[in-house]
């Protein structure tokens, strides 16, 4: 960071004095294990109301089998490839439709807000077909591309682009007046304007965007496949329904979910990269 960011951010670190805390010190491996413990109590809960629905017989097995039936499922599919195809073709999926999504998000974004002429333009555009759920589009775009890959790259795309196009937006409108003051006193030139206190400003909002387009991208491909394609994750899930196999449905949805997550985190640990100067409220212990 420069010295212009760090006037403009005040993000200059100042010392401060706070009285310490008599009391056992804890190390920080033992804090970690704590959370990691916190974390794990909910999903064994879980785990337990599983298996107690499924092991007394409230349920049919084929309603909802026990947890080791779908772990068994699940290693089925891994053993004779399945799940490894639809991964990949599903990933491939995802990838070129997240692409085009985030560009085409990122650039009506950025120049509806740093143009009040192009937001009048594109921002009751995309505030109507918004409101549009995705099943709905789904029909139109099999009509006008087929059931082939590139109707899947569209329906993808399309999940992603408004989520990415409403964060940028309101990323760069969010900047703070102040930010933008103190620029006209230092006399900054409207593109470094851009690239020293707009664009870092609107940053996190972008990232949001980022984020919640990647997981709309997982939901959207997976729905693309179940309507129309012979491979992926949608795919499978469709055929396990088929066949009555719900220990490899209740498999792919916990892959969906997993991988969904890492993706997640993936990002997150991007934004907190290029977000280090970015202190906020984590919560309490």
């Amino acid at each position: 960071m420069t010295n212009i960011i760090s006037t403009i951010f005040g993000l200059s670190r100042q010392a401060t004095d706070k009285p310490h805390k008599r009391g056992t010190v804890v190390s920080p491996f033992v804090s970690r294990i704590k959370i990691y413990a916190n974390l794990m109590i909910v999903p064994l809960l879980l785990l337990a109301v599983w298996q107690i629905l499924s092991g007394t017989g409230l349920l049919l097995e084929v309603v909802l089998p026990s947890p080791w039936k779908v772990l068994m499922g699940l290693r089925s599919i891994i053993l004779d490839g399945t799940l490894g195809i639809d991964l990949r073709d599903s990933g491939i999926r995802v990838l070129v439709g997240y692409f085009w999504g985030v560009l085409i998000g990122l650039s009506l974004g950025l120049a509806s807000g740093l143009s009040k002429f192009v937001e009048r333009l594109v921002g009751p555009v995309v505030d109507v077909l918004r409101q549009i759920p995705l099943y709905a589009w789904i029909p139109l775009i099999i009509l006008w591309f087929g059931i082939g890959e590139m109707s899947k790259y569209v329906i993808i795309a399309k999940s992603v682009f408004i989520p990415v196009f409403v964060n940028t937006l309101q990323g760069i409108r969010g900047v703070s007046k102040d930010y933008i003051e103190v620029s006209q006193v230092l006399e900054l030139r409207y593109f470094k304007l851009l690239s020293k206190v707009v664009l870092p400003s609107a940053l996190p909002s972008i990232f949001t965007g980022l984020r919640l387009g990647a997981g709309f991208a997982w939901m959207a491909v997976v729905a693309a496949e179940m309507l129309g394609g012979l491979t992926g994750i949608g795919y499978g899930l469709l055929q396990a329904k088929d066949f009555l196999q719900s220990d490899k449905l209740i498999a792919l949805m916990l892959v969906i979910g997993l991988v969904g997550f890492l993706v997640d985190r993936v990002l997150k640990v991007a934004e907190s990269s290029v977000l280090h100067w970015r202190k906020g409220f984590s919560g309490e212990k």
